[in-house]
């Protein structure tokens, strides 16, 4: 059995993801809308045994022939094979010497875990199998090229290799890690289902397969077995006390299905109040909605602020500044997490525009999510707005599944001129502003 490079890659962004992309049951998938399955990852997956290694071999006499660079070059053996977007050929110390490098394309320089270790799988196979001893791969973005040494993660891809074949080969099979990262993931309902059947310790909100190992050196396995753990006992210098509290207490709100308030706060009052949610279209690199509604003496509105290209987004956050100047002070806007008032200063350094308003913003803003994540705890298993408001018993008009679906909805109307996308998406946006007066509502009557 062959393991590849979307082997490697598939393990280290998600060891379950592996196992069941060759063994889960295929009735169980819901491929979510924004995945999009990228080319180089299908025809690597489709290929046959013989397809890979005619390519193997195409590669291996351009290496014997000395050329230079070698596009789209496969490398490997009968045991391994991994595909290259280029090997380039370097001079070490002499002329008389040279290695091949095996240079990446991204759109950006950053290499996160699985893009690491597939670049140390391409420099291992060149070392061990073409007297090639290379220890660094380069990442070649828009912003030129970037080195990185493989030396710190050599030892943790040959240990792990052999878990990666039984898990491929079915010889070994895996229990799931349900952290926030599977909203979009094609296993997502089947991996959750089975973690709720085990009631495994990530459906804790906060805990990942760091914690988890952590927690079960100390024999504490599941939800139960947390939800009843003496603290006292736990010591370990990778869990912090005021973690383990916070995960003892999500445990038995999970256990009880009930929420938890665990410190009162007093609210701010305020004539207008706004609650605000901001979408950005990432494939197309601008923001092009700012939903808003507007509550002032129990009348709801709800306002866009829309940008229909680029060209549009800065007359977009120049009429949205503008309305908030004209509110006055006696205001407060409500928004979930850090995002939005980071877009409103992406965009006023993006246009050179004043300051000055953003910075007023900033000081009749509150965040949401902070206020759920210190102060409440509930019974679900990620504080998205969208969890947090189901729970509490609001329901999204648009049926859509998150909020990335409607980028999706949003570049069918860019790129296609659909106008009824463009009509659900922006009625996805007027439903998580109605969502945010629903948190804030409940905060306020729990926490009061």
């Amino acid at each position: 059995m062959l393991i590849t490079h979307y082997d490697i890659r598939l393990f280290y962004k998600c060891s379950m993801l592996l196992y069941l992309s060759y063994h889960g049951p295929e009735d169980e998938m819901s491929v979510h809308p924004i995945l999009k399955t990228r080319k180089r990852d299908s025809q690597s997956k489709e290929l046959t045994f013989k397809q890979i290694a005619s390519r193997i071999k195409g590669t291996s006499i351009a290496i014997d022939n000395a050329k230079r660079v070698i596009n789209q070059s496969w490398i490997g053996n009968r045991s391994y094979a991994s595909k290259v977007d280029k090997l380039e050929q370097t001079n070490i110390n002499s002329s008389d010497f040279s290695i091949y490098v095996p240079t990446f394309f991204r759109n950006n320089a950053r290499a996160r875990k699985p893009l690491m270790m597939e670049g140390t799988f391409a420099t291992y196979i060149l070392s061990e199998f073409y007297d090639n001893p290379v220890n660094y791969f380069i990442i070649r973005s828009k912003n030129g090229d970037t080195e990185y040494d493989v030396e710190n993660y050599l030892s943790e891809l040959i240990s792990d290799l052999p878990l990666i074949y039984k898990l491929k080969s079915g010889e070994q099979s895996i229990s799931p890690n349900y952290t926030r990262g599977c909203r979009v993931c094609e296993w997502r309902y089947h991996c959750r289902n089975l973690a709720a059947d085990t009631l495994d310790l990530t459906l804790v909100s906060g805990i990942g397969k760091r914690v988890k190992k952590v927690l079960f050196s100390h024999d504490i396995t599941d939800i139960p077995s947390l939800a009843t753990a003496d603290l006292s006992t736990l010591k370990d210098e990778d869990l912090l006390s005021k973690d383990l509290e916070y995960f003892q207490l999500q445990a038995k709100s999970l256990m009880d299905k009930k929420a938890i308030i665990r410190k009162k706060m007093s609210f701010p009052t305020s004539q207008i109040e706004l609650f605000v949610d901001v979408e950005g279209s990432s494939h197309h690199d601008f923001v092009w909605i700012i939903g808003c509604v507007i509550r002032k003496n129990d009348e709801v509105e709800y306002k866009s602020f829309l940008a229909n290209s680029p060209e549009e987004e800065k007359e977009m956050i120049v009429a949205f500044l503008d309305f908030i100047s004209n509110l006055g002070d006696d205001y407060k806007l409500y928004h979930w997490s850090a995002a939005e008032p980071q877009y409103f200063t992406n965009l006023v350094d993006k246009y050179n525009l004043p300051r000055n308003p953003v910075h007023k913003i900033q000081n009749h803003s509150l965040d949401l999510f902070d206020i759920f994540k210190e102060k409440i705890i509930l019974p679900i298993y990620t504080y998205t707005l969208k969890d947090v408001a189901n729970w509490l018993g609001f329901k999204w008009n648009e049926p859509l599944t998150d909020g990335a679906t409607s980028i999706i909805l949003f570049d069918n109307w860019y790129l296609r001129n659909d106008r009824k996308s463009l009509e659900r998406a922006i009625s996805y946006n007027s439903d998580d502003c109605k969502a945010l007066v629903i948190a804030k509502d409940y905060v306020v009557k729990s926490l009061s």
